[in-house]
Formats: structure tokens, sequence, C-alpha cells
């Protein structure tokens, strides 16, 4: 039985995944399935659905060998199953659907066998049921899946052996997020990046891609801390300033000294008449302009979603490079901007930068993040496969960058070439 998984717009709110399954031509077991909404829609749960429905319809008594061309499924039920059960499923995705698997495959009295086949090779059974799978994904209704686990089959909590302080707080902190209500000034803003990306690049990402997205490696790790709390309303500024214990003085400053008006994240990153903001972006569109790709005017969703962002050429291929670029610029950009109206009204006590201080401040912000790039580079090989590699650094970043037809070739890793972002008027 051959098992794939399939997912139209993955990622994405509006994600339709299916599951297929097949035998051979015209078998009565051969099936394309629409997951219910109840379950996430991805690959991932397209594949293990697959996988368990291939188990389920299986006659009971007949030996099987399962085709799949996904490894993490295959080794989620086979190399990591016993691990996955001794911790309780506590680190581990779709852990409803995999323990549902797991038991029905213990229910089974042949035996199941795994064998990893590669996707989109050729291969007659893999090929045909990821058609059936993308048949399923495009069906109007989900159907129902069945993910009751008999009680003699079923295996609940964790081993203490095997328990750690990591595994436990991540329980507990389970346990907290389904009794917590989630922040309505959260949900507020996560609607304005959604909203902000579907405008932008037409895509409707879901919440859990926009988080992950701030761990992206192309967000440098202040960045990211800021654009969390930022999304969380965490900072001290506007109404948070209003709060009943607090005196008159405290309340004053709610209110921007150059506008008059509330403050609030949107107020200074996009909208506050302070020397900074407007400039900052300015600089940003005279640097963007340098890619060819279209300038997107600054909102919640291409700066706090900048990791999300799509651009395409004329003929509909990612453009992976640039997409990374406005990452990186975007969300620097953006705290850089949040940095300076810090630094503005707390040490400077609200005396405004000039606009040659903050062009300079600007560029040296944006080339230490190129030489950090570069040095990560440099050391690719012993930082693990999420190091940039030198070949990706120079694609990202040389549209940008001064006197680019006369860097050496390997500019990238060699610590004694000089090389700087453009600078603009």
């Amino acid at each position: 039985m051959a098992t794939d998984g399939s997912c139209f717009k993955n990622g994405e709110r509006d994600a339709k995944a299916g599951a297929g399954i097949f035998v051979k031509e015209h078998h009565p077991l051969n099936r394309s399935f629409r997951l219910p909404e109840n379950i996430e829609q991805s690959n991932q749960t397209g594949e293990i659905t697959a996988t368990l429905l291939a188990t389920m319809t299986a006659p009971k008594d007949v030996r099987v060998i399962q085709e799949t061309d996904s490894k993490t499924t295959m080794d989620a039920l086979t190399k990591w199953q016993q691990r996955h059960e001794d911790t309780g499923y506590i680190m581990q995705k779709n852990a409803i659907l995999l323990q549902t698997v797991t038991a029905r495959l213990r229910m089974r009295q042949g035996h199941t066998l795994f064998r990893w086949v590669k996707g989109h090779n050729g291969h007659i059974g893999n090929e045909a049921a990821d058609k059936l799978a993308a048949i399923g994904a495009g069906k109007e209704k989900g159907e129902p899946l069945p993910l009751s686990i008999p009680l003699a089959f079923m295996v609940t909590g964790a081993k203490l052996q095997c328990m750690t302080q990591k595994l436990a707080y991540r329980a507990i902190r389970a346990l907290e997020d389904k009794r917590t209500d989630p922040r309505p000034r959260t949900m507020a803003n996560m609607d304005r990046i959604v909203s902000g990306l579907e405008a932008c690049f037409d895509i409707k990402a879901h919440d859990t891609t926009i988080w992950s997205s701030l761990r992206s490696k192309h967000v440098s790790r202040p960045a990211s801390q800021f654009m969390w709390m930022a999304i969380h309303d965490a900072y001290m500024i506007g109404t948070h300033w209003l709060r009943p214990n607090m005196s008159n003085e405290m309340r004053a400053r709610a209110i921007c000294a150059i506008c008059g008006e509330q403050e609030s994240m949107s107020h200074i990153l996009f909208e506050c008449k302070a020397r900074g903001q407007e400039l900052i972006w300015a600089l940003l569109k005279n640097l963007w302009e340098l890619t060819g790709a279209e300038w997107k005017e600054p909102c919640w969703g291409n700066t706090f979603g900048a990791a999300c962002a799509v651009f395409k050429s004329d003929k509909g291929c990612r453009k992976t490079a640039t997409e990374h670029l406005w990452c990186i610029l975007s969300t620097e950009t953006t705290h850089f901007i949040w940095k300076m109206r810090c630094e503005r009204v707390i040490q400077k006590e609200g005396e405004e930068f000039t606009e040659n201080e903050i062009a300079n401040r600007f560029v040296s912000t944006l080339d230490g993040r190129l030489n950090l790039d570069r040095r990560t580079a440099a050391r690719a090989r012993t930082l693990g496969k999420k190091a940039l590699k030198p070949h990706e650094v120079e694609q990202i970043w040389l549209p940008v960058i001064n006197d680019k037809e006369h860097l050496p070739p390997r500019w990238v890793t060699d610590s004694g070439v000089l090389v700087g972002i453009k600078r603009g008027r």
C-alpha cells in the first residue's frame, strides 16, 4: 500500500489537506480522503492520516508493506516511537494522530512494515497515491476520521525516569495554555499581521506560521524578541500608562510629545511625526529599489510577518533570495525605529536626532547585520544545518552592496575584504 499526503496552501489559514492510498489499479482499497476541519491542515497531517487509513482499512491478518515518502512519519512510528511514548508525546507535534496510528498498528494481527521511497521520482505507487491525496484535498468538505483508542491499547502520561525539567515545563505550559484565554490585544495584532500579509502578498498565513516565522534564521534574536513583545503589546507605552494606579506625571507619558496623540506601536513605527521613522522607511525604500523588486509600503503584515513574505518572478517562481533580503531589512529596520524612539524619549529626554545621524546609524545597523551573516557563513560547517551558507549570503545581500562589481570571488568568508551597504541620498 502506497500512502501520501497533500495540502493546498500549506501553512495558510485556508489550507486544505488530503490523504491518498494506492494499492494497484482499480483496487477497492484505493482511496482519496479529505481531512476534517478539526485537524490541522498540513502536508504532515495528510501523510499521517494516510498511514492511519491504510492501517485501518487493510485486513487485520494480512501482512502489509506501507510505502511512504515521509521519513518523518515513518521514523515517528518506528525509530522514535518508544521514545515518544516514554515522554508522553509532550514534545511531539500531531500527537493525537500518531497515538491513534500506533494503537491501530498494535491492534492488527498481521505484520506491518514501512518502506521509504523517494517522492516525485517516478515511483508508480507513490505517484498514484500523491494524485489521490490531491483529489482528496480538493474535496469541498472534510470526512469523519475516527481517533478513538480502545483502553487496552491506550498509553497515557510519561515515565518518571524519562522526565526532564524541559519536558515538565512543556507539559505544565500546555495545560496552562488550555486554561488561559488569548489576550485580546494579541489577537488584534495577529489579525493586523494576517490582513497585511494577505493585502501585500496574497497569502492567508496561519497564526502558528507567523509565530514560527519569528524564529527564522533570517530574523536576528534581538529583532525576534522585540517583535514577540510588540505583538503581545507588552511594552510600557500608550494605554499602559493610563492604569488606575498611575500618577498624573506617569499618565502624561501615554501621549507622544511630538504629535500630541496617544502612543501605540503602530503610531511609533508607521505614523509618528518625530524625525526618524519616516526618514528611515524612505532610506529603506531607496535601498530596496536596487533589487528591482516591488516595494511594499510598511505595515504590520510585511514587517512583523516579514519572514512569511512571498516574492515571485514574472513566470510565477518564488524568488527566495529576495524574500530573505526583505525579511532581514524589514525586521532590522522595524527594530531600529523602536530603538531610536526609546533613545530619543528616555536618554535624550525628547531631543530629536539629526537626519545625518539617523542615516549614518541606519547604514551602520545594516552593515553590522551583513557582517554578522558573513561571520556566520564562515563558520557554517561548525554551526550546523541551520547556519547560512556562503552562497546564500552572497545571493541575498549582493543586490544592495556597494561597489559589488569589484568584489573578490570569496568576499563572503574573507574577513580581510571590507564590504558595506550602498548608501543612497
